[in-house]
């Protein structure tokens, strides 16, 4: 997740951009910034404008992909199951080499159980004889009216362990309301909880909207600190992100750069400001390599994203809601805030 920033950031890049009022006054009177409250995230927790919406999320646990649905009943859940089962063992695996062979396998390979209320299949689509694939894995789990939904894969050589893997993850993960922050150890999700530590990947990204209609985004994504990213810095980035930014319209200068601390975390920041006629962008990035050797400090990629050139909108609409202040302020609250959550390690 954003080892090679550069590329997430040109993306980016491309739909957001903006300016406005607000510069000395206090934290209240900022339009991104109404009525804080805390939000966990991942293992950490910050200040979320209770205004503010999600435009888009995404959590991994153990290299499964969690994803969530509400007001789920029972009975809804034994439906997915059973028909995911009926898949399973009515469709049979082919040859990648060869679609036409007949196998005579089918995707099923084996059906875990971790709770009464969970199940994890374990497949494959195809078989391959000059190698062994890995396995797909598809899950749910229904705890109080939510179900989780998980996928991954399963390498070959630990199919006999995919029921000890299944057990761990599984019978860790409960629901919990969004709006408490949980005082006991563990990931926070969509929903849910991944409770206690571990030695296993953990990944979250989530979007938040911070004036919703306005282009006004926040950004934070978070994964496992592995060996290597002490050598990908963000000023390593940054000479690629000017040449982004130099085939954008109009002109771009460098609000303010160099280290900081986030969470506890070394880091580095780059803030822009881009003007292009009528309209006032920013960008504004911080990258934390973080530490192998602890959840606590996490590989960690923040954006800051107000203004967005558009066809769709007008200057005034496309023009970020604040100026430089007011975006300055939005960026060393939102940062001073975020914070490891007591207890989450």
């Amino acid at each position: 997740m954003l080892k090679h920033i550069g590329k997430i950031l040109f993306f980016m890049a491309g739909m957001f951009a903006g300016s406005t009022a607000f510069s000395g006054e206090p934290t209240m009177t900022n339009p991104l910034l109404s009525n804080p409250r805390p939000w966990c995230i991942g293992r950490f927790v910050f200040d979320r404008p209770a205004t503010s919406e999600i435009s888009n999320q995404r959590y991994e646990v153990r290299g499964d992909r969690i994803e969530t649905q509400y007001n789920v009943s029972r009975d809804a859940y034994h439906s997915k199951i059973d028909a995911l089962d009926k898949t399973m063992r009515a469709n049979q695996r082919v040859n990648p080499v060869n679609l036409s062979e007949k196998t005579g396998h089918a995707w099923l390979e084996k059906i875990v159980s971790p709770t009464s209320d969970s199940r994890v299949f374990v497949y494959q689509e195809g078989v391959a004889k000059a190698a062994k694939l890995p396995f797909d894995t598809e899950g749910y789990i229904f705890a109080e009216g939510t179900l989780f939904h998980t996928t991954g894969w399963i390498g070959s050589a630990a199919i006999d362990r995919v029921d000890e893997i299944y057990n761990d993850t599984y019978r860790r993960i409960k629901a919990r309301n969004n709006a408490a922050v949980p005082s006991e150890s563990g990931f926070c999700f969509d929903g849910g909880i991944v409770t206690g530590s571990s030695p296993y990947g953990e990944e979250v990204s989530q979007s938040f909207a911070l004036m919703p209609g306005r282009p006004a985004l926040f950004l934070i994504k978070m994964r496992n600190s592995i060996d290597g990213d002490q050598n990908e810095p963000l000023t390593k980035t940054l000479p690629e992100l000017r040449a982004q930014l130099n085939r954008l319209p109009g002109h771009y200068r460098i609000l303010r750069e160099g280290k900081r601390t986030v969470a506890g975390m070394d880091a580095e920041e780059v803030l822009f400001e881009i003007k292009d006629g009528g309209i006032t962008s920013y960008r504004f990035y911080l990258l934390a390599p973080g530490d192998p050797d602890t959840l606590a400090k996490p590989h960690t990629a923040i954006q800051l994203l107000l203004g967005a050139s558009s066809p769709d909108l007008t200057p005034e609409q496309a023009t970020a809601p604040v100026d430089e202040a007011g975006a300055l302020q939005v960026w060393d609250t939102l940062l001073n805030s975020l914070h490891l959550r007591p207890g989450a390690v």
